[in-house]
Parts: C-alpha cells; structure tokens; sequence
C-alpha cells in the first residue's frame, strides 16, 4: 500500500510538473508572439497590493514565472488589489483597443467554492474602483483548477468613464466565495500586451505576401509599411504621382487554378482615389513583361474608393493577350494615370478556386463543416412584378424617406445593376439620389451568391415566413416565389447550396398544416429537393424550423410542433396525398434557454437532427460571447452530444435598429448601433469560441439583415456616403472608427469557414487588421452607365443604354449569351470618347428565333482595357402558343404548339441536356415513365416550360 502511495504521490508532482512547463513554454510562447509587452507586476513583491481581508503572502510553490506568486487565502469577496506607485503607461493607442491585451497567470485551488455571482477583473487610471475603468466579468473567463493563462482583451471590456491608458495605477479582482468556503488563489505575470497576430493559412496559393520589397518597384519606388496593413507583417507602400504603381517581377509561379473558374484577389489602399485620371489596368503575365502572355483587367471597373479596398478578379473576366502560362505567372502590375500625388498600399496577392458546396449526389451532401447564412430576400421596389407591386418592401413604412426606414445598414449599391435600382426620396451628400435594389430581381440575388462563391462560404437558408405564404395579398406570393426561384437558379451557377428555413414566431393552431401544404407545393411545383443544389444531411433533404418553442400563441403547442417533426421525418399513413418524396430531417431554430423548457418541449427537441439556438442579442461584447459559449454552448453540446443530434451555434456582427424602432414609435428601444461591431472583433471573438468548443458547423445571422444591422453582405463603408439630410442618420462600416471594405464581413465569414475546413488557423486576433480611419470619404463613386435596357418586338431585340459621363471611351460590344454564362460579340457601337452629359445609345439584333437571351456591353476604353455591364434579359416568343400537359405527371407528357416544333431539349435540375428531339410536327409526346423523380425544363425552339415528373 505504502509503495503505492508513493508512487502515486510521485506521479501527481510529475503531473504538476508537466502542467508547469506547459504554462510556462504557453505563457512564452504567448509573449514573443505580441510586438509589445510592458510589464505590470512581476509578482515578487507585496508592496501595493491588498487583499479585502484575505490572507496574502508571497508563495514560491511552482510560480507561474520568477520565483514568487501573490496568494490569497480566504472566503472574502475582493482578493487582489494593486495600487500602482506611479501610473503606467502602457504604449497602446486608442484605436488598437483590439489587438491589445491585460494578461496574467491566474491559480484556483478549487473553481466549485466560487458563488454563482459574477465577480469582475477591473483596471482604472483613478486610483479607485469604478471610476475611468476598464472591466471584464469574470463568467466570461474559463477558469480550471490550477494555473490558468488570462487573456482580456480590451475591446471586449466594459468601460466607465475616461479611463487613460497612458497612466493605469489601479487593478483589481473580486468573486464571490460560496459562504463559509475558504479557496486559495495566486496571481503572477501581470502585463500588457499588444499584437496582431492574424490566421495563419494553410495550403493557399499565395503569390505575394507583400511583407517586404523583394522584386518589387514602381515609378515612385516601393517601401513597407509595418502599421497600416490587412494581413502579415505588412504592406508594399509607394507614394507619388508616377503611373505604374506596383510592379513586381517574381520566379515563375504555379497558380494551380483555371482560366474558367479562377479568381485572384489582394487588397488595395489608396489616399484619394478623386486624382485618377484616364484608364489604369491590372496585369499579370507568365512573359515577365505587360502587353504579352497577360491577364488585363481595368482598374476603374474595380470601383476603388479611398482607404483600403478589397479587389477580387475572375479570370474569365479579363482580356487575355498571346498565351498566358497560369503554371508560370512571373509579372504583376498595377499602372493608373494620376492627376496628383497618392499613397498607395498592396496587401497579400492570392489566387483560389472557390471550392464548390454541392455534390453529385444530393445525398452524399452534409451540413457538416459548413457555414451558411440566413438569406431574407425580403426587399421589394414599387417597379417589381406584373402589375407593378408598387411597394418599398422592407425598406420603408411608406413614402421612401428617412422618416418612414424600417433599416439601419445602408447597403454599398456599387454592384447592382444601374438599371434596376429605384431612386428614393433621399440624396446623398452630392445631390445624386439614393436608390436600392430588390431581391425580386435575379440579378440581385445573381450578385449575392456570386459574393458567397468568391469568399466560399457555402449558402444560406432561404427564410419562408408562415405569414408571408398564408396572406391574401397575391404581392407577397409572387415576390417569394420568385426570390426563391433566384435562389435556386443562382445557387446551382455558383456552386453553393440552399435549404427552406421556416419561421414559426407567429405560429398558431393553424400553422402545421399550413407548413405541411407548403412545404408539398414547393417539392412538387418548385423541385426544391431534386436539384443537386439543395442541402441534404444525414440522407435526407433538410428542412430547418426555427422558432420552436418561441411563439407567443398558447395554440402553438408542442404536441403540434410534434406533430410537424414527425411529419417531415415519418410521414403521415392517414393521408391519401403523402409521399415519401416530402420526408426531410429537421434543424430546430431554438431559443437560448431551450434546455428549461417543458418535458413536452425537450421531447420534441429530442427528435431534432440539429438544434441551432438564437444568439442574436443574448450578448453585446466579447466578454458576453465568451460567457454565452462558456455557460450556454458548452453544456448545450454536452447534453446533445449522445443523443446524436447536431449543434450549429449562431454567430452574429453587430445590431442597431434605430431607425426601425423609431418608426414604431418606441424611442426607449431606438438606439444608435447598440451593439458595435468593433471592426469584426465582436464577430471573430464569437466565431473563435463556437470552433474552440467543438462546432463543426456555423450559423451567420444573416447575409441582408440591414433592418437590425446583422448584415454580412456589402455595405458602404463611409458615413458621407448615406442618404444626408432632414435628421437621416444610416449606420456604416466606419462607424466605430475603422478602415473597412464594403465586403469585410463576407471576408470575415470566409475565414470562419477556412478555419472549420482546416484550412487557416483559429487566431486570437480578427484575422484581418482592421485599420483606423486615415483618409476621408471623398466622391462617392461616379455612374457612368446609368441604365440598359432590352425590349423584344416580333423576333428583334431592341437595346437602349444611356452613359452620363464617359473619358478616354472607345466602343460598346455587345454581347449574348443563351445560358447567361458563355457570351459571343454580336455587334459593336462606337462611343463619344469624352463626355461630360448624359449620351444615349440604342442597337438592334434582328433574326433571333424563339428563346430566351441574355445580354451585356463590354465598355472598351482607347486602351483596350474594359468593363462589362450589367446582364438584361430578352425572351423571343414562337409565333404560337405552347401547350405542355399534363404536368405534373408521372408517365406521359404532350407537347402542342400553333407552329411546327423544330427542335425541343429535355434539361434536367442540374442545367444539363439530357434528350434532344426534332419533331417537325405541331405536337409531340413523350413517354417519361422511365425518367426520375424531379423537375425538368422542356425548351421548345428556345421558350422554356418547367414540368414536375413524379
């Protein structure tokens, strides 16, 4: 017994022993990892410090660091105190309150004495508690027994007062003890420290990091700026007036990605982007020269504003000269005329292929090691539909003017289609009007999912509200029916997936079989779960419910939420009209507090494949979000875990809805960006914790949620480019003082989607540097085609298009296109040049036969660089009217048309032709008994009709 205890008693000082070393290399590691560390208190000393009645002492029993500890020993509530001798200045600035950090090593002899009241870590420049403070809860923390490393950041501190970070002279620690317990806990290694230490990636094709000069020049030569970066060390800077930028001359470098579907991106700074003057262009090239084997882009298609920018190229987008070797690229250059001296910066050059979400076989498909978005698509113009819906759907509470917004983010309206957008009554600084867009519209949502595929993230769910297709008011049926068409449609061309989410806030006695009848016409009328787009999990399509338990109605029983789920999983042997086509698993979108609820609730929680609780708002700072993953998502995983069902934790940037509640009248609730944003640390702080706790799938909340600003999609970046005048006040991304790009939260949502796949690491630090704000708004960006039109008259294509202010212009190819993807030039309109007033254009296509047809203008400028426009849609009608019937069906199709069907195709869900016939004959019949389940277009001499096999 004897030799056992000792060996048992060696062991445990071996372990101690491990556990020390480990603390130890951490806590190094963790310094030489910062750019600055200045010390607080090195521990070895009692001078200054007290102890709210504990018992304190120096302790040299294995210290974290140095020879000495600080314990205390006791049941009282305060158990540090440290007043400073002189004040601390402690180098960090206000604007870097993100990458700065109070840590120290903290021991507890025993977590289970500590009361369940919070206590708090707090530093102050008055010499006193509460005043001009820094502070963190001490629930945000995860302590364990023994020595913890503390790591606060101060971005995520409450704060009271002016606390001055040039003159700390007080820190303090209290948590309550459960009464009548003593515990004992040390402290060492109090300091500050200050770094950005960003994702580190893994795998990426990255052709210039941009950290130093090597291979780098310019007409103004070339330096490295160590400060004002996005990621690594730094970024190539030039200064001056000359033309070419950027040049950089490299060994040969394998890009590994194609010219069909390969993308390069970087990110560019610029001080006044008003000096440019005439066409820039951006080249790659594998001949170690511009103007051969190269890759040419326009610069000013890129839309650059000042500050930094976020440029993303599509291969296929650019003009290609001689052959251009992607195996051996060994050129880049940026070159733009100026009209004046500007600073300019280069960050990492990558190129990617955008790895697809979908798979052969929907059913092979998971939601395992996904991030998907929550897609509204809720926003309507007067112009949408036929007759016009003659609304501002989301957007206003009536006329379209800041007294009637229900939204506080305004959307960057850089990428939408000119022609499409609708002026409001509001203007912005410059006197143009401000206009928005509509989700009706299919190159709205063309644009959206084009963002999803350039920073892969994999979808969204498609939000279905039980009042939205239950209403009388036709407007409302068109305008989700078509968004979810668009959904469909542009999901399947980028390669991302989608699934219905239902909302079930205002459920009531009704609304089972409401769900249940909707969810049938969208599986037989709308194929959602035959394309290859849909999102399946565990074998089954997948259907999301969110708000179960939530609703506010007592009809809203569980035993009928029961009955729903079982619906969806199991079916229903008493109904004639049943299928098992309509079987789906189930994501319960569930409030925070689900595991409280009823026995009845939990039994229906238990028949969930995944559980997905709402965040948004639950917190409102980093120290919340790590509480909430802490106090709610750990024992939520813990609890599900063997029962098998799946945890998708939610994930939100900021919240405001000022203007929203101000419209409703409830000025209590209408606050200015009530939940900062904080240049995405508030955001990767969240999305840290959910993949530390063991999340292999992410909820974002949600991708154009601008009526309470939890938007992801892009957004303007500047304050003076928001609709201004009569009170208008609009949140943009530079509102708590950072230098961001319209698209840093899709960037941000990428790298929570790299660190799920194991491509880039899970970073302390927001993966991108969100810099402070060094340059002023300027100009918003200037229109230059401000509309394209196509209208279709017998079997000509009339296209009209008005510029309002061209420079350096050349001609107008216009192209077509049958699938909206491979374009041909069909005809060319030579241009004014230079102008500076509105110019109208038209041009005709004749002879088209029947089909539909997509149109676009590459904008050449006198150098041959270019910009596309917009795609317009035109749709030539056969001279008779066709018959498709019956549909759905299950055996036999009839086709009938007033004029001789000379060739019709058979294309199934994915896109692809599967049959083409040439019948000669007014009608055609088609045995499709053998053909699967699902739905199918049957384009006849170009016009398309959708049909249902069952």
């Amino acid at each position: 017994m004897s030799g056992k205890r000792d060996l048992g008693f060696h062991q445990s000082m071996l372990t101690m022993k491990k556990n020390y070393l480990l603390l130890l290399f951490l806590i190094l590691y963790a310094i030489t990892g910062y750019a600055q560390v200045t010390n607080v208190d090195d521990c070895e000393s009692l001078t200054g410090w007290g102890g709210g009645g504990n018992a304190l002492s120096l302790d040299n029993d294995a210290p974290a660091q140095g020879s000495f500890s600080i314990k205390s020993e006791g049941g009282n509530t305060e158990r540090f105190r440290k007043n400073f001798a002189s004040p601390l200045n402690t180098g960090i600035a206000a604007g870097e309150l993100n990458i700065a950090y109070l840590q120290f090593s903290l021991f507890v002899s025993d977590i289970t004495k500590f009361s369940t009241s919070d206590g708090q870590f707090e530093i102050t420049s008055s010499g006193n508690p509460d005043t001009d403070e820094f502070s963190w809860g001490t629930g945000s923390v995860n302590l364990r027994n023994g020595w913890n490393n503390v790591v606060l950041r101060l971005s995520a501190a409450g704060k009271s007062g002016n606390p001055d970070l040039s003159a700390i002279n007080f820190f303090r620690y209290y948590k309550p003890i459960n009464p009548g317990e003593s515990i004992i806990i040390k402290i060492d290694n109090i300091r500050f420290t200050k770094g950005y230490e960003g994702s580190e990636l893994t795998g990426a094709r990255i052709f210039n990091k941009a950290d130093d000069i090597a291979g780098w020049s310019g007409t103004n030569g070339a330096t490295v700026d160590n400060t004002n970066k996005i990621l690594g060390n730094g970024s190539v800077t030039r200064t001056g007036a000359g033309q070419d930028w950027f040049i950089l001359n490299t060994t040969p470098f394998n890009t590994t990605v194609s010219e069909v579907s390969g993308i390069v991106k970087f990110w560019l700074y610029v001080s006044d982007a008003g000096l440019f003057n005439g066409a820039g262009n951006i080249v790659f090239s594998s001949s170690a020269q511009a103007g051969s084997d190269e890759y040419r882009w326009n610069l000013a298609a890129q839309k650059i504003q000042n500050g930094w920018n976020h440029v993303i190229l599509h291969l296929s987008d650019a003009t290609r000269q001689g052959n251009p070797n992607l195996g051996a690229i060994n050129y880049f250059r940026i070159s733009q005329p100026l009209n004046g001296g500007v600073t300019a910066k280069i960050d990492e050059i990558e190129f990617y292929e955008p790895t697809p979400a979908t798979t052969a076989n929907p059913a092979d498909n998971t939601l395992n090691g996904k991030v998907m978005f929550g897609y509204q698509g809720w926003f309507g113009l007067p112009s949408d539909g036929s007759p016009a819906h003659n609304w501002w759907l989301h957007w206003f509470g009536g006329a379209p003017e800041h007294a009637t917004s229900t939204v506080d983010m305004w959307p960057y309206m850089g990428n939408y289609p000119q022609n499409e957008q609708v002026a409001t009554n509001m203007t912005y600084a410059n006197g143009s009007p401000a206009k928005l867009f509509s989700s009706y519209s299919y190159n709205t949502v063309d644009e959206h999912f084009k963002w999803m595929q350039q920073h892969e993230i994999d979808g969204v769910f498609q939000q279905r509200f039980l009042d939205y297709f239950r209403t009388t008011d036709t407007r409302v049926h068109r305008h989700f029916d078509k968004v979810l068409q668009n959904v469909q449609t542009a999901s399947n061309k980028y390669g991302r997936v989608y699934a219905i989410m239902y909302d079930l806030s205002g459920a009531d006695a009704t609304s089972t079989e409401q769900v249940i009848a909707d969810w049938k016409r969208l599986v037989d009328e709308m194929g959602v779960t035959s394309e290859s787009n849909y999102l399946w999990h565990k074998g089954k399509p997948l259907v999301a419910l969110w708000g179960l338990g939530l609703a506010s109605n007592p009809d809203a029983t569980a035993e009928r939420s029961e009955k729903l789920v079982r619906w969806f999983k199991e079916g229903d042997p008493n109904d004639p009209t049943d299928d098992p086509k309509y079987r789906a698993n189930i994501m319960g979108g569930l409030n925070n507090n689900w595991r409280d609820h009823s026995a009845a609730w939990l039994a229906v929680y238990d028949l969930l494949d995944v559980v997905s609780p709402w965040s948004v708002g639950r917190y409102n700072n980093e120290s919340g979000a790590n509480a909430f993953a802490i106090n709610t998502i750990r024992p939520d995983m813990a609890y599900l875990s063997p029962k098998s069902i799946d945890y998708m934790p939610v994930i939100f940037p900021g919240f405001s809805w000022f203007n929203l509640q101000t419209y409703r009248n409830n000025p209590s609730a209408a606050v200015k960006n009530s939940i900062p944003r904080n240049g995405g640390s508030f955001l990767w702080q969240q999305s840290q914790n959910v993949i530390n706790e063991g999340a292999n799938m992410v909820y974002l909340a949600m991708f154009d949620e601008v009526d309470e600003a939890t938007s992801f999609f892009k957004m303007e970046k500047f304050a003076d480019h928001t609709p201004k005048g009569n009170n208008a006040w609009f949140l943009s991304l530079d509102a708590d003082g950072y230098d961001l790009t319209p698209d840093w939260y899709l960037a941000l949502g990428g790298y929570t989607k790299k660190v799920l796949a194991g491509k880039a690491t899970n970073s302390l630090s927001v993966p991108l540097y969100p810099n402070p704000l060094t340059t002023d708004p300027g100009n918003q960006l200037p229109v230059t085609l401000i509309s394209l039109s196509a209208q279709v008259e017998r079997n000509v294509t009339h296209l009209k298009w008005q510029t309002s202010k061209e420079s350096n212009s050349s001609h107008f190819e216009i192209q077509r296109s049958t699938d909206a993807k491979i374009f041909s030039g069909t005809g060319r309109v030579n241009a004014q040049g230079d102008a500076a007033k509105n110019t109208d254009y038209k041009y005709q296509d004749a002879g088209l036969p029947a089909g539909r047809y997509y149109y676009r203008l590459k904008m050449t400028d006198r150098d041959d660089t270019y910009a596309f426009s917009s795609i317009v849609t035109a749709e030539v009608r056969s001279g008779g009217d066709i018959s498709i019937y019956p549909n759905p069906t299950s055996a036999s199709l009839r086709i009938q048309s007033e004029s001789k069907i000379q060739q019709l195709d058979i294309i199934n869900a994915s896109g692809r032709k599967i049959r083409t016939f040439n019948p000669g004959a007014l009608t055609f019949e088609l045995d499709i008994s053998a053909w699967l389940p699902g739905v199918y277009v049957i384009r006849v001499d170009g016009v398309e009709r959708k049909i249902v096999k069952h």
